[in-house]
């Protein structure tokens, strides 16, 4: 018996995948052995027949074989027309919702906020000048001016900023469009990038789950979080890494399914041992390293998020090759693919970002320009003086220029300690114990319309803590189980914890802040999600997965399927989350008795439901082509409904009969999620309820402190859950 997996177009279903005679031979071989067998016995099992499997000679892998090891679908597998349809619905309504909550009232408070007083009037200096100059401004006048629509006091003396320039252009290109006397056009952009992450969220979640359910919670959960609506509703640059960031982790999904597709259609038709294709160009690598010199060009910070996509890509290239047993697969994978990597991505992301600075290079009025020539004629060193002999005169000064602007940048973020009200340490980011105030007026300066005496307006970046507190539990989840299980999928949200959360730790003496998280907060709100999913069934094993084979093995002998509920652990048991819970059977292991009333699992000892019985997939001629459709229905790839019904196994999900007038048991998600339905847990669909209803209500809960809403101070002290917020 071969294991079983998607059977390419060009097989029939006689035929098995590694060229064997195929299901015919396996009978009779089965039936010679058969007198052997102690009739009490029954027929050999499962592992049995794994076992003689791995004793047949290597023979020559299918690409739909190879697709299998890789975690891949069938050749050619396509979600239903249907789910992709609904994949598009949800991203298209979780974008109008985040666009209500975005744009409604964005241009309220009418000052400048918070960093709103660097980044906005750089942004219209940006526009207006080419670079950013410094502002007249006597006892903070500049700012009241600005928004008064008075930019009279803009000089033409270069400013020294220390970020680069792409989020201030893209700040000010709201600007541009709706008046840069607006706040709406100040706030327009950050507003945008927001909405685009909400729903490049979705599309993420899709790709990674195949679920429109999934990917609808992940837009919405994302859409009602404090620390992303706050944050696009003001004119930082954070914001843009967090949209950014997350783009770079879908073209590295996208990239991962591509390289591996092509390394199984590569390597059809070849033994183990052989050598791995050449690398070739591969366009979402290069849409990565896009993406990420794009991150780079908002902040420093994406540096992090560059590295340890870096690695994670070599180590799938890698991995991929052990996989199909490549020849020399780590070498293969760690030198001559991981080169390809980096001359791929790396210079990509070099050329984006110096050529996110065009505007320094083609402004001569820019700060730091002249530098070179000034230390040149007083003797003094320069950064590059190799250079001289390589390039003219002009270019070798404006490249020291370049680089002597970046050491300061880079010495002014290292040393950055001054003490601010509402610096926090990233230990307590994921906790949120102190958001970041970014404004507040009280009864001096706030109408007293609130009905209940002094009234204050306050906008406070609060995270939404029923989200980011039930993601420390399911990131502890999510980790155990990438870990344990080796599901590639966990690791996507936490390449973005290791690149945008992590590194703030070495900084223990600088000043930051809580708001900074909204780089990652999508990668928290794709592990909240992954963890639901896990805990609901609504993630299908992958292919060629060990979790694929044991459910596989589980389906054979009765242990799960339509009609019966997996076994939750003695826990789960205790809890209520049983038969009765569920209202179907649950399967229970084998349990001995070792003292009086202390009962104990031992798989080893066999119950005869257990055990494989005449007519099932280890003694049908169909054996080969009914266990394929039946692995790829449990992997989340059931094939479309045709003639070929009639090869499915008893226990498929379109094989199993159901009683009359009895409607199987979450039907209505079947055209929601690409996992059986029988797979799905009635408490973890409770869960999913439970988390997204009181993600909802804190929403609401915290909206007139998300949006500076007039409110009494008894009101927002309320609202103050945690003495730190205050």
């Amino acid at each position: 018996m071969t294991t079983p997996s998607a059977l390419s177009p060009e097989q029939s279903p006689e035929q098995s995948r590694d060229g064997s005679p195929g299901p015919d031979a396996e009978q009779e071989r089965a039936q010679e052995a058969a007198p052997a067998l102690d009739e009490a016995t029954g027929p050999a099992p499962v592992e049995a027949a794994v076992a003689e499997r791995d004793t047949e000679p290597a023979a020559e892998r299918t690409e739909a074989e190879l697709r299998t090891m890789l975690g891949l679908g069938p050749v050619g597998a396509v979600m239903p027309l249907g789910v992709r349809a609904r994949g598009w619905i949800v991203t298209g309504v979780v974008g109008v919702i985040a666009a209500l909550l975005r744009l409604i009232g964005l241009n309220h408070p009418k000052t400048l906020m918070f960093d709103e007083i660097y980044y906005v009037k750089d942004a219209y200096s940006l526009w207006h000048l080419g670079y950013e100059a410094a502002w007249n401004d006597k006892a903070g006048s500049a700012d009241a001016a600005f928004a008064m629509g008075d930019f009279s006091k803009l000089t033409d003396s270069a400013a020294y900023v220390v970020h680069p320039q792409l989020g201030k252009w893209l700040i000010g290109a709201g600007m541009e469009i709706f008046g840069p006397e607006s706040p709406f056009g100040w706030r327009f952009m950050p507003a945008v990038a927001g909405i685009l992450t909400v729903m490049l969220l979705a599309r993420l979640t899709m790709r990674l789950t195949r679920s429109p359910l999934l990917a609808g919670l992940a837009g919405l959960l994302l859409a009602i979080d404090g620390v992303a609506l706050t944050e696009s509703r003001i004119g930082l640059l954070d914001v843009f890494i967090g949209f950014f960031a997350t783009l770079s982790l879908y073209c590295l999904v996208r990239d991962r399914e591509w390289s591996r597709a092509r390394l199984a259609r590569k390597m059809a038709g070849t033994t183990p041992g052989a050598r791995a294709p050449h690398a070739t160009i591969r366009p979402w690598l290069l849409a990565a390293g896009i993406a990420l010199g794009l991150t780079c060009s908002i902040k420093w910070s994406g540096l992090y998020l560059v590295a340890v996509s870096g690695i994670a890509v070599v180590t799938w290239d890698t991995l991929a090759l052990r996989r199909v047993r490549a020849r020399a697969w780590f070498l293969e994978g760690t030198v001559a693919q991981g080169v390809s990597d980096f001359l791929q991505a790396i210079p990509v992301v070099i050329v984006v970002y110096v050529g996110c600075w065009w505007s320094w290079f083609t402004h001569l009025g820019a700060f730091k320009h002249g530098w070179t020539a000034e230390q040149i004629k007083q003797g003094l060193p320069v950064p590059a003086p190799w250079l001289s002999g390589y390039v003219d005169n002009s270019v070798f000064e404006k490249i020291n220029d370049f680089i002597a602007y970046h050491q300061q940048m880079y010495e002014f973020h290292v040393g950055l300690d001054a003490p601010h009200t509402y610096q926090s340490k990233p230990s307590g980011w994921l906790l949120q114990t102190r958001p970041t105030s970014f404004f507040w007026e009280d009864k001096a300066q706030v109408p007293q319309t609130c009905g209940g005496g002094d009234c204050i307006q306050a906008i406070t970046s609060i995270g939404n803590i029923v989200i980011w507190w039930s993601a420390v539990v399911a990131l502890v989840a999510v980790v155990i189980i990438g870990v344990k299980n080796r599901d590639w999928r966990a690791w996507v949200p936490l390449i973005g914890y290791l690149g945008l959360y992590v590194p703030w730790f070495q900084y223990r003496d600088r000043t930051i802040f809580t708001f900074y998280t909204v780089a990652f907060v999508p990668c928290v709100v794709l592990v909240l999600v992954l963890a639901l999913s896990m805990a609901s069934g609504l993630l299908p094993p992958l292919p060629g997965s060990a979790s694929a084979d044991t459910q596989l093995e589980a389906l054979l002998r009765r242990q799960i399927g339509p009609g019966i509920r997996p076994w939750r652990g003695m826990g789960a048991r205790f809890l209520g989350f049983g038969p009765q819970f569920a209202r179907t059977p649950v399967w229970t292991p084998p349990m001995e008795e070792t003292d009086p009333g202390i009962y104990r699992i031992n798989p080893t000892l066999a119950d005869a439901d257990d055990d494989l019985e005449p007519g099932d997939p280890l003694t049908d001629p169909r054996t080969d082509a009914a266990l394929a459709r039946g692995y790829d229905e449990l992997t989340g790839y059931p094939a479309p409904s045709t003639s070929e019904d009639a090869t499915k196994p008893a226990w498929s999900e379109g094989g199993a009969p159901q009683p009359a007038g009895r409607r199987r048991p979450w039907a209505s998600l079947a055209k929601w999620t690409m996992a059986p339905t029988w797979q799905i847990r009635t408490e973890g669909i409770g869960l999913i309820i439970v988390v997204t209803l009181l993600a909802c209500a804190a929403a609401a809960f915290w909206w007139p402190i998300w949006t500076g809403q007039t409110v009494s101070r008894s009101f927002w002290v309320s609202h103050m859950f945690l003495s730190s917020w205050i």
